[in-house]
C-alpha cells in the first residue's frame, strides 16, 4: 500500500510539472515558465512554505543565535545546491562529496567566504543570508529571476546554471565585518607564533624567513633565468600545489599529466615586472625577489597578495592566506 501511495505521489508530481512546463503561453519568457514550474514543485513537495515579495521560497529556516549579518558582512558559508530533481550540482561539504563519490584531495571543503551587498551573490542567496545570524541554517528555492549576477567574483555562482530553479541549503558558520583585520591578520599572526617563534611581518600581511642562507656573492642579477622548487599550502596544512613529485604523491594531489620539473623564472628587480613576466601571484614573487641562488625560504601572506576575493577554484577558496616553501636552485 505504501509503495502504491508513493507511486501515485510521484505520478502526480510529474503530471503537475509537465502540465505547467508544457502549457506555454504566447510570448511567455523562460523566467515565467520556470516560476510556474517552481510554484508547482513547492505545492507538491513543500506546501505552506513562505514566499517573500521577491519570489524567494523559504522551505526551512533557523535564524541562529550569533552575530547578525549586515549589509557589508563577510559570511562563512557551508552549502549544497540542488536541482528540483534532487540532483546535487555543487557542495563544499566534504561528507556529501564523499557520499557522492566526488571527493578530491585537490578541492577545498568546509566553508566559502563571500561578501554580501556587492552584487556578486545570487539575489536569492543574499536575501536569506541577511535574515540570518551565525549558527543559522536555511533551505531556499528560487527561479532565474533571483539568480542573476552583476559582478562575477565567486566561482560557485559563475559555475551554476542560472536558467532553472535552484535549491540552496545554507549554513552560516561565521561572519565578520573586515576580512583582513578580523580574520586573515589574526590567522597569520597565530601561524607565526605557532611555527616560527613569533616571526614579525616584513610588511603588513607578509611574513618571510630564510631557512637556508648563502653569501651575498650568490645574489641573482636582473633578467637571470632561475629554477624554483616550491610547495604551496594553506595555513591549516592542506597542500594545494607543488612541483615536487614525491610531495604531490604524499598529499594525494599527484597528476600524471603534470610535469614536475623545476619552475623556470625570469628574475626581475620590481614586483610588477616579476608578476607579469612570470604569471605568478605577488606574494610568491615578493618572496623570490628576496632570495639568492641555493637558498630556501618560507613566506606566508594574506590574500591581498595571493588570490584575493576570487580564490583559485577548486583548491583555494576566497580570502585565503597562503604559505609557500621555496627553494631557488643553485646557479
Amino acid at each position: 500500500m505504501l509503495r502504491y501511495r508513493l507511486l501515485l505521489s510521484a505520478l502526480a508530481m510529474v503530471t503537475a510539472l509537465t502540465l505547467v512546463s508544457c502549457a506555454k503561453e504566447v510570448g511567455e519568457t523562460n523566467e515565467e515558465i520556470q516560476a510556474r514550474v517552481l510554484d508547482s514543485w513547492i505545492n507538491v513537495k513543500h506546501p505552506g512554505s513562505e514566499k517573500t515579495s521577491s519570489g524567494l521560497y523559504v522551505i526551512e529556516y533557523l535564524e541562529g543565535t550569533g552575530r547578525q549579518v549586515t549589509d557589508s558582512s563577510y559570511v562563512f558559508v557551508k552549502y549544497t545546491v540542488r536541482e528540483l530533481s534532487g540532483n546535487i550540482v555543487a557542495t563544499n561539504d566534504k561528507a556529501v562529496s564523499e557520499q557522492l563519490g566526488k571527493f578530491s584531495y585537490s578541492s577545498h571543503y568546509g566553508y566559502n567566504i563571500w561578501r554580501v551587498d556587492q552584487d556578486a551573490l545570487y539575489a536569492g542567496v543574499e536575501e536569506i543570508l541577511k535574515r540570518m545570524r551565525v549558527g543559522g541554517r536555511a533551505t531556499v528555492a528560487f527561479t532565474p529571476a533571483l539568480a542573476t549576477l552583476s559582478v562575477t567574483i565567486y566561482s560557485l555562482f559563475s559555475s551554476l546554471d542560472g536558467t532553472v530553479p535552484l535549491i540552496f541549503e545554507l549554513e552560516l558558520l561565521d561572519c565578520v565585518e573586515n576580512i583582513y583585520t578580523d580574520y586573515e591578520e589574526p590567522m597569520l599572526r597565530l601561524y607565526s607564533e605557532k611555527y616560527y617563534d613569533g616571526l614579525d611581518t616584513i610588511k603588513r600581511g607578509f611574513y618571510f624567513a630564510k631557512i637556508k642562507e648563502v653569501s651575498a656573492e650568490d645574489s641573482i642579477p636582473t633578467e637571470a633565468q632561475i629554477k624554483i622548487r616550491y610547495i604551496g599550502h594553506m595555513l591549516d596544512g592542506v597542500v594545494f600545489d607543488t612541483n615536487i613529485q614525491d610531495t604531490a604523491k604524499r598529499y594525494r594531489i599527484y597528476d600524471s599529466k603534470k610535469s614536475y620539473e623545476a619552475m623556470d623564472v625570469t628574475f626581475k628587480d620590481n614586483i610588477a615586472d616579476f608578476k607579469q613576466s612570470n604569471s605568478i601571484i605577488e606574494g610568491f614573487a615578493d618572496a623570490i625577489m628576496r632570495m639568492r641562488y641555493g637558498e630556501k625560504a618560507v613566506a606566508f601572506f594574506w590574500s591581498q597578495v595571493g588570490y584575493g576575493a576570487g580564490g583559485s577554484s577548486p583548491s583555494i577558496p576566497e580570502y585565503t592566506p597562503l604559505c609557500f616553501e621555496i627553494e631557488v636552485k643553485e646557479k
